[in-house]
């Protein structure tokens, strides 16, 4: 009888590592590198796209439209870019003109009342505006 102490390794036998494990994390890398390439590629074809539409265009038609309410002695004051309007109508009728996709932006300073803010809202969603924002102007 032989008695002594045996090594693990003799008495497990060989060592096996199982090889599906390592294709598969091999596969998924693999994978990885070829869809994050592809984006790449369409994301610069898609930035000179919009470069050549923004030399078509113009940078205003890029932008919302931006509506200051503001008010002084005489009462609320519409403003939209060099225009001053006093009147909800007449607000509605210049943004009438004006293009709608890109939406309108009420930016409110801190004279006004809570009724001029909701007219000049209301005014936008008259003239066709689906997408109206309120904002409060930094002071």
């Amino acid at each position: 009888m032989k008695i002594g102490v045996r090594s693990r390794r003799a008495s497990h036998g060989p060592i096996n590592l199982g090889m599906t494990s390592m294709i598969d994390a091999t596969f998924l890398l693999l994978s990885y590198f070829i869809f994050t390439t592809a984006v790449g590629e369409q994301e610069s074809q898609l930035l000179a796209e919009v470069a050549e539409a923004r030399v078509g265009i113009g940078a205003s038609a890029l932008s919302p439209q931006i509506v200051d309410v503001d008010a002084d002695d005489r009462g609320t004051i519409f403003r939209i870019g060099a225009r001053e309007l006093r009147s909800r109508d007449a607000l509605a009728g210049v943004l009438r003109q004006l293009p709608h996709e890109i939406g309108v932006v009420v930016r409110v300073h801190d004279r006004p009342d809570v009724a001029a803010v909701a007219a000049a809202m209301q005014a936008a969603q008259d003239a066709g505006f689906t997408e109206v924002s309120y904002v409060s102007a930094s002071r």
